[in-house]
Formats: C-alpha cells, sequence, structure tokens
C-alpha cells in the first residue's frame, strides 16, 4: 500500500473530513481520541499488523502512524 492510499484509509477509519498528511500533529486533528485509536487497532488488525493501545502514546504525527506498518508487518 502506497503512502497517499494509507493516508486515505486513515482518512476513512477516522471518519476525518480534514485531508490528512503526514506531517500533521495527532493532537490537532479532533477525530484522533480513544474511539478513533480503537478503530485504529481494528484497521490495523485487517492489515494483518498487530498493535496495543501503548502503542499509540508514543505516536506525535500522522508519518508515526504510517511508520507503524513497516516496523510491525508480520
Amino acid at each position: 500500500m502506497n503512502k497517499e492510499d494509507f493516508l486515505e484509509l486513515l482518512q476513512e477509519t477516522l471518519d476525518c473530513e480534514e485531508e490528512l498528511n503526514e506531517d500533521m500533529e495527532l493532537e490537532t486533528i479532533y477525530e484522533y481520541d480513544s474511539i478513533g485509536i480503537l478503530s485504529l487497532m481494528s484497521m490495523y488488525d485487517d492489515l494483518g499488523i498487530k498493535v496495543s493501545p501503548q502503542d499509540f502514546e508514543q505516536f506525535e504525527k500522522v508519518i508515526d502512524l504510517i511508520n507503524l506498518i513497516d516496523n510491525k508487518s508480520e
């Protein structure tokens, strides 16, 4: 999956009207909350990537979510 497709999937998963880019701070995304993180965990699970809620504690930018694919791929 290329970066643009993943950004689109993130936006769809978070049900975010704002277009996401890799440099965005996660704290500025209204939909990035506890429910959003649960949705993202489900999305990653569908992609075959195992994550825990603790993984999300260290993330600051959208690029961190993108990099998770490379770092956690099985």
